[in-house]
């Protein structure tokens, strides 16, 4: 049941029941109306449904809080969340821009040592380091890397799990040959050190971690000026995964919920979603 699966997920009992009763009194009446199947639901369809609000005179504001009851909704039925992106102007897809390739991929990581200052400690720099390239060479992502434990790391077999957020699916993923040793000797040395101070099992002190992006950030503009945030390095490395691995090999490796999550980031897609940026504003 809809209303439970939100309240599952954290919802109070009367957005939930809000949700459920939009879904159930108008979306569905809507779809029923126009002959269409949640089942098959396109995207046009929902641009045909969001011009057909805006003939009604409803603001912005209530279209998009329906197709945040809708984006759910096809995430409780499990099909593809076409919902999701869509959101004030029209398809607001976040196009993947400003990208790197795999050799300025390998040059921020390999000049990354040199940008250190006088004041930081090599130990401090050799953990940013080997951060640096999980998130260049597995692009994972900043709650990711909160989430991983020791156990997670399996060195002899030149691998690492990567547990599930509420953004992306776990996964388990090739290590580079080059960081399996930094791995090992982060704990036997800063990890061990830390013991005592760092929750449970996990892999890095939570709080340092979060504070460390910043300055990871900071240090690699030294000599990368192009980096506008970390982001762009993920987006970068799913974009040039694409180029290697197909489509479904590709959502798997970046732990996508949905294929069409990773579509976006193809880059022969990339003019046609200008397009369509260009061509659907049914809110302005």
């Amino acid at each position: 049941m809809f209303k439970q699966w939100l309240i599952n997920k954290g919802f109070g009992s009367n957005t939930a029941g809000d949700y459920s009763k939009f879904i159930e009194k108008k979306f569905k009446l809507y779809l029923h109306e126009n002959q269409l199947n949640i089942d098959n639901l396109e995207h046009e369809n929902l641009m045909e449904y969001i011009r057909y609000r805006k003939s009604q005179g409803v603001q912005a504001k209530t279209i998009n809080l329906e197709l945040k009851k809708i984006s759910y909704y096809l995430e409780f039925k499990e099909l593809p969340n076409i919902a999701e992106p869509i959101r004030l102007k029209g398809v607001q897809r976040r196009i993947p821009h400003d990208l790197f390739t795999e050799k300025q991929l390998n040059d921020i990581y390999n000049k990354f040592p040199e940008s250190k200052n006088y004041w930081t400690h090599e130990n401090t720099l050799k953990t940013y380091h080997l951060i640096l390239g999980l998130r260049i060479y597995q692009g994972l992502r900043e709650q990711e890397l909160t989430k991983l434990e020791i156990n997670h790391l399996q060195l002899d077999k030149g691998k690492i799990y990567v547990p599930s957020t509420k953004r992306t699916n776990k996964r388990i993923l090739d290590l580079k040959p080059f960081q399996i040793l930094p791995l090992h000797e982060y704990l036997l040395t800063e990890r061990k050190s830390l013991n005592e101070e760092i929750e449970r099992n996990y892999l890095f002190h939570k709080k340092r971690l979060v504070r460390g992006m910043s300055r990871i950030k900071a240090m690699i503009n030294r000599y990368e000026p192009r980096l506008k945030s970390m982001a762009q390095i993920r987006a970068s490395v799913i974009t040039n995964w694409l180029k290697h691995y197909n489509l479904r090999e590709v959502q798997y490796m970046a732990g996508h919920k949905y294929v069409s999550s990773t579509e976006r980031y193809r880059t022969d897609n990339l003019e046609d979603l200008q397009k369509e940026l260009d061509k659907y504003h049914p809110l302005k």
